[in-house]
């Protein structure tokens, strides 16, 4: 391994001027240290972690400094952090930091594809990032972004062009080497911004939804609810924006940004290969939950059908292993492609919204995310601190989990909300909920032309809603199903802190469920008038639990091993 050294030559001077993002972690002291190095040597930062927002994963200390100073900075980090520090640029302006548990504790690397190149001191760190950075080109002024479709002209360019820059600083070269073998997408920042433009759609569905929620704000005491409303909508489209994060991150997150108007602006982190892991599973749910034991010698009963149990988790085990394997791999590792079982297209004569259309199933998935974070946003946790009142449901959970399990359970019906909405080919799709009443029944269709047009609306609106809930219940009970796989290979790969904060959100499962089936009992068949909730279908999501103590027990420790 080839290993940069001080230069010989003098008057190196104090380098270019850079924007550094300074990843630690806070649970090892990391954050104390590096604010106690930067404010020493007189650094200015800002903790880009928004005031109320759960502890989900690094701190990221963001400032600007000379690279010279910056190196200084490292060098004394350097044992002062649990793990070897990785330097990396992330475009021609911005360096990233951070503790890397691959690197050994006290050493430096400058992070480059498929190697590392180590340092020697501050000297040599300072000289090796004043040529990384020469080498690039300039970026675009100001950076590229998706613009918002239903809130363009409320959308705030200085947000969107931050969260394509947060999206480059947040990536993962390796991942990014195994995605995209041609090398290209860190040198190019639109193309960044054109892998958030569906996730900016999913964001937009979700502010209207908010606009027209009837809403107790929280308090379940209240008699008159409050419509938001389109202005309320729109001011939340100005400070709120959302990118996808090309890494093996398993958590989704907020980072905040102060608008130059003295707003605070928030971006959402959507993790790319949870959101990808999800929508594998949701769509192996109808066979799992159908999977028995043993393979039946005959259907039960016409028209359906059974699995073999061993053989449906094998398929799966594949699956969930390809995904699971990429997460933070040693360096120079041959990454393989996942494999999915869920198509990554519209398979050939499916319709939008049909039970083999798997584009839904992707929406859900990243609804539910982006909807999980952009709860709190809309609650004012964020950055003032208000707190929505605690529901009767949550009862007997501590006060934060209670915030949280909340937080989920809202997630779940703004995102079947905005499934429904962006069901429609040119506008927001809006049932007709009256007619399914009045028209949706057993038997023949009417003799009647405007009635029989009626009972067919009635039956592709009620096809389209309930596709909808389904894809979203199944997205929920995905959620907790990797967030449990990857907790588990948290803790046998001892990232102690990670496993935690993953087990916690597990610890949440049986309350939102609870709900969930609260929902599809009562407060569905009253507002659209349809039967929502199956008889047993608790018994199918008991057979995912299974298949998820499966997985810990007998896939994950063969994983564990490959560490990164």
């Amino acid at each position: 391994m080839e290993e940069a050294t001080t230069p010989t030559t003098t008057g190196a001077g104090t380098g270019a001027r850079v924007v550094f993002h300074l990843l630690t972690a806070p649970d090892r002291e990391e954050t104390a240290a590096a604010t106690d190095v930067l404010s020493r040597a007189g650094v200015a930062y800002a903790d880009l972690r928004p005031p109320g927002a759960p502890a989900a994963g690094d701190d990221i200390l963001t400032g600007t400094a000379t690279t010279a100073a910056l190196a200084d900075a490292v060098a004394a980090l350097r044992h002062r952090f649990r793990h070897g520090i990785a330097v990396r640029p992330a475009g021609p302006a911005d360096v990233v930091v951070r503790s890397d548990p691959r690197v050994e504790q006290g050493q430096i690397v400058i992070r480059k594809p498929r190697r590392d190149v180590p340092v020697r001191d501050a000297a040599a760190l300072c000289s090796a990032l004043n040529g990384l950075l020469a080498q690039g080109a300039p970026d675009p002024d100001p950076l590229p972004y998706p613009p918002s479709v239903m809130f363009r002209d409320d959308q705030s360019a200085e947000l969107a062009a931050e969260a394509t820059r947060l999206a480059r600083v947040l990536t993962d070269p390796d991942f990014v080497v195994g995605a995209d073998p041609t090398g290209t997408l860190l040198d190019n920042p639109r193309q960044l911004a054109d892998i958030s433009g569906g996730s900016r759609r999913l964001l937009d569905l979700l502010l209207l939804v908010h606009a027209f929620s009837r809403t107790d704000d929280g308090d379940h005491r209240a008699r008159d609810l409050r419509i938001p409303g389109l202005d309320e909508a729109r001011r939340a489209a100005s400070t709120v924006e959302v990118f996808v994060q090309p890494s093996t991150e398993p958590e989704s997150r907020v980072l905040a940004h102060p608008l130059t108007d003295g707003r605070q602006g928030f971006v959402i982190a959507l993790p790319a290969q949870t959101a990808e892991l999800m929508a594998n599973i949701s769509w192996t749910l109808p066979t799992l939950f159908t999977a028995t034991a043993k393979a039946a010698p005959a259907p039960a009963a016409p028209g359906s059908r059974t699995f073999d149990r061993d053989r449906t988790w094998a398929d799966i085990d594949a699956t969930v292993a390809s995904y699971l394997r990429s997460w933070r791999p040693p360096r120079a590792a041959a990454l393989l492609p996942p494999r999915p079982l869920i198509p990554m297209a519209l398979p050939k004569d499916e319709s939008r919204y049909g039970p083999t259309d798997p584009r839904v199933v992707f929406d859900a998935c990243s609804l539910f995310l982006i909807a999980r974070e952009l709860t709190p946003i809309l609650q004012g946790r964020l950055g003032n601190g208000a707190e929505p009142p605690l529901v009767s449901f949550t009862a007997g959970l501590p006060r934060e989990a209670r915030l949280e399990t909340q937080a989920d359970c809202a997630a779940y019906v703004h995102t079947m909300n905005a499934l429904i909405l962006g069901a429609g080919e040119d506008g927001p799709y809006r049932p007709d909920f009256d007619n399914i009443r009045r028209h949706l029944h057993p038997g023949r269709p009417s003799r009647s032309g405007r009635t029989r047009r009626l009972e067919e609306q009635a039956r592709h609106d009620a096809t389209v809603v309930l596709a909808c809930m389904n894809r979203t219940t199944e997205a929920m009970l995905s959620y907790y199903a990797v967030v449990d796989l990857y907790a588990a290979l948290a803790r046998a790969r001892h990232d102690g802190a990670l496993a935690r904060r993953l087990e916690a959100i597990g610890d949440r499962r049986e309350t939102v469920c609870a709900y969930m089936l609260w929902v599809k009992e009562h407060a569905l068949p009253e507002a659209w008038g349809l039967r929502t909730r199956l008889a047993g279908e608790e018994d199918g999501w008991e057979r995912l639990r299974e298949y998820v103590r499966h997985a810990q027990r007998d896939l994950v420790p063969t994983l564990a091993g490959r560490a990164g």
